[in-house]
């Protein structure tokens, strides 16, 4: 199968050859407003987008930054209150003694570092977490641990800082550790541990002054602990992607969160802010959404726009194609009425003038017809008087002469001189072959004139009929492959074969062995016939005169003939609506060939 063939349907679907003018035009204007539009809003939309992630971005990470230093300070606080305390002297020696001298302004000390209800527990330990001395409610504190506290925090000497943030329950606690120096030396720790309290209107406050949506996290650095400041959460940055200094995750919703986060200083915490992506790009959906309904809009108007446009164009189309179809069919009665200015009104105007040149070419070319038609009568008439004359008058005197030639020589040919019987001879030759000659070109001229009446011939009968009829004392070989019917003129076709396969015997014959090939192939427009022989061949460059009346490639002396044969199969195959050719090399044989269309 054809892949054009295959691909036809496909391409008809693309390119709308199904459609008509009046429908291809607005379908064509709507798809291309949809791309244009689809591109430029895509192009708008991601703009705005991109533009409104930065912004937000800067938004949360100046957010962020601002909450960390705000809690950085409120930590400095606390670290710089707990080192004064820790440099009391009577704290130093109440270390250095073991507790043995505690007295009452250490305890009064410790008791005034709670300040209010969020600090819970104050105790006093040496360098070794051993407890001294300690005020505040010790169940809270039977639920922290003081080695897990001090294992993360390494201080130096002079040094204070908020350690990690710890669950129990729903409430969430924090210490602040501060190192007892005596002489460069950590001798001991003072450990004050308070309770996270935030109340939910003051988050709130905090949250809509950053933004709508906002959340506020607090954690630890190692991410062991997170808190929206009212209650520990667990798993919060679970699938989590990390894009330079912003983070990504789903919230316990399924929301997606874009936040930032920021250390803390002096204390072991994080910070972070998180804006929900939905609300940080919700003035670029609404964008989207404005520019998709403009745009189906102006589609909407192009489309009628444009339709009323086609049809203001294909009207005066589908006229001119009405009157054209008229013309066609022979009427010339109705012009094309347009009353317009454009270039449609002038196509119509020239159109008309075409009309009416065409009915006047029409009715010149009907006389000249006529005229032709009689002069064709004529000189048929004159044709078949000229061959009734060459059958006739011409034969008379050619059948008289040979007649008289017979007569001389037979009665006075031994009282001739040998130059005088050579002449008789030689008149009566040429008389023979004027006769000849005649006969082909009254063959010719009746192949000219007659009809083809096509009917089913059988070529494989037709040429072994052939074959047997023709004299072949020579001794030729035969090869004949079978041979398709064909459509065709029986008579016509019988002389075509005649006239190859003899000459084909004529020009092989002087051959020790000749041999003559017939054979045929269909394809599915025509069938090809040939004849091959393995004689005298000739010139190729010489083979297109060989089809033509009286041309002949080899003398007379050599092989007889007047040279009509071939141009009568040329005029009868022609007549088919075949072609013939021949192909040879001198000394090798020739192969000629003729196509028979398929009907």
């Amino acid at each position: 199968m054809n892949s054009n063939q295959v691909a036809k349907p496909w391409m008809r679907h693309f390119t709308f050859n199904g459609l008509s003018l009046q429908h291809r035009l607005p379908v064509l204007i709507c798809i291309l407003l949809c791309c244009i539009i689809l591109t430029f809003s895509l192009a708008s939309y991601f703009a705005v987008k991109n533009v409104l992630l930065e912004m937000g971005k800067k938004r949360l990470q100046t957010s962020t930054t601002q909450l960390g230093n705000l809690f950085g300070q409120s930590s400095k606080v606390w670290n710089t209150q707990l080192l004064q305390v820790a440099g009391h002297d009577s704290l130093k020696k109440c270390v250095l003694t073991g507790g043995t001298e505690l007295n009452t302004e250490t305890t009064e000390i410790l008791a005034r570092l709670k300040k209010d209800s969020t600090w819970i527990f104050v105790e006093l330990v040496d360098k070794n977490n051993w407890p001294i001395a300690k005020t505040g409610n010790e169940r809270v504190k039977a639920k922290l641990s003081l080695e897990t506290v001090m294992s993360g925090l390494k201080l130096q000497a002079g040094e204070s800082r908020v350690g990690k943030l710890y669950s129990s329950g729903d409430s969430l606690f924090f210490p602040i550790v501060a190192a007892v120096t005596e002489q460069k030396s950590v001798i001991g720790y003072v450990v004050v541990w308070r309770a996270l309290i935030t109340s939910p209107q003051a988050l709130q406050q905090v949250t809509q002054l950053i933004g709508a949506g906002t959340s506020l996290y607090l954690g630890n650095r190692d991410g062991s602990l997170w808190t929206n400041l009212l209650r520990p959460i667990k798993g919060l940055l679970k699938s989590t992607k990390y894009s330079e200094n912003f983070l990504q995750y789903s919230d316990s919703s399924n929301q997606t969160m874009i936040g930032a986060q920021q250390n803390i200083t002096t204390t072991e915490w994080v910070v972070l802010v998180a804006f929900p992506r939905a609300n940080m790009l919700e003035v670029a959906t609404r964008f989207k959404n404005s520019i998709f309904i403009t745009g189906g809009l102006l589609i909407g108007i192009g489309i009628v726009v444009t339709w009323l446009m086609s049809r203001n164009i294909t009207r005066p189309l589908n006229e001119l194609t009405a009157a054209v179809s008229q013309l066609a069919a022979g009427d010339y009665s109705e012009p094309v009425k347009l009353n317009r200015m454009d270039e449609l009104g002038k196509l119509a105007s020239a159109f008309n003038a075409m009309a009416e040149q065409i009915q006047s070419t029409q009715l010149q070319l009907e006389n000249k017809v006529t005229e032709r038609t009689t002069q064709l009568q004529t000189a048929n008439k004159d044709l078949e008087a000229f061959s009734y004359s060459i059958s006739h008058d011409l034969r008379a005197p050619l059948r008289a002469i040979i007649g008289f030639s017979s007569i001389l020589e037979k009665d006075y040919l031994e009282q001739m001189e040998p130059e005088a019987k050579r002449l008789a001879l030689r008149i009566k030759m040429n008389t023979i072959k004027m006769g000849h000659l005649i006969d082909d070109l009254l063959a010719f001229s009746k192949v000219a004139g007659n009809d083809i009446v096509k009917k089913e011939i059988h070529s494989m009968d037709m040429v072994n009929e052939i074959v047997n009829g023709l004299d072949t004392k020579d001794g030729v070989e035969w090869k004949i492959d079978v041979l398709p019917d064909i459509k065709g003129d029986a008579n016509a076709m019988r002389q075509v074969w005649i006239n190859l396969l003899s000459n084909a015997i004529k020009y092989s014959r002087n051959k020790e062995q000749p041999r003559i090939e017939i054979g045929a192939s269909t394809v599915e427009s025509h069938t090809t016939f040939y004849v091959k022989d393995n004689g005298v061949g000739f010139d190729p460059h010489y083979a297109h005169k060989l089809f033509k009346v009286f041309q002949r490639l080899h003398s007379t002396t050599e092989f007889e003939g007047t040279g009509v044969g071939l141009a009568i199969v040329e005029k009868i195959i022609t007549k088919h609506g075949g072609k013939v050719w021949a192909e040879a090399t001198e000394q090798k044989g020739a192969k000629f060939f003729f196509t028979i269309p398929a009907v």
